[in-house]
């Protein structure tokens, strides 16, 4: 073979490899696709209007939280090189509280549904 030859071999080989790549690339991208279609299967659906409200309700029950409240933070401080107090740490810590008032807030959206178990189904 000649070095032309060659070359032009190379660069089919190079062409089928990216085409291939391409491919790959889509099978992928469907295959992503797929699997999040059936991970959202089972999930529970809502309306726009239902989303809205939810959306209102996590946001209500974040307005009523009291961020102003120095208990919901521990504060460490310190003294600065010139005598000025700083502080060097900030962080806050009642989480739990937040989640509780903001759940408050979205379980009145909801009605509680009875769980039905494989033994009552079994008769």
């Amino acid at each position: 073979m000649t070095t032309t030859e060659l070359e032009a071999k190379i660069e089919a080989l190079q062409e089928a490899l990216k085409t291939k790549s391409q491919e790959q690339n889509a099978y992928q991208n469907q295959i992503d696709t797929l699997k999040k279609q059936l991970a959202d299967l089972n999930k529970p659906k809502l309306t726009m209007k239902q989303f809205d409200e939810l959306t209102e309700l996590v946001e209500c029950g974040i307005e009523e939280f009291d961020f102003d409240d120095l208990d919901n933070y521990s504060i460490d401080y310190g003294i600065d090189y010139d005598n000025r107090i700083t502080c060097e740490s900030f962080c806050f810590d009642n989480v739990d509280e937040l989640a509780r008032v903001v759940c408050e807030k979205v379980y009145t959206m909801f009605g509680e549904a009875n769980e039905d178990t494989n033994e009552e189904n079994q008769d």
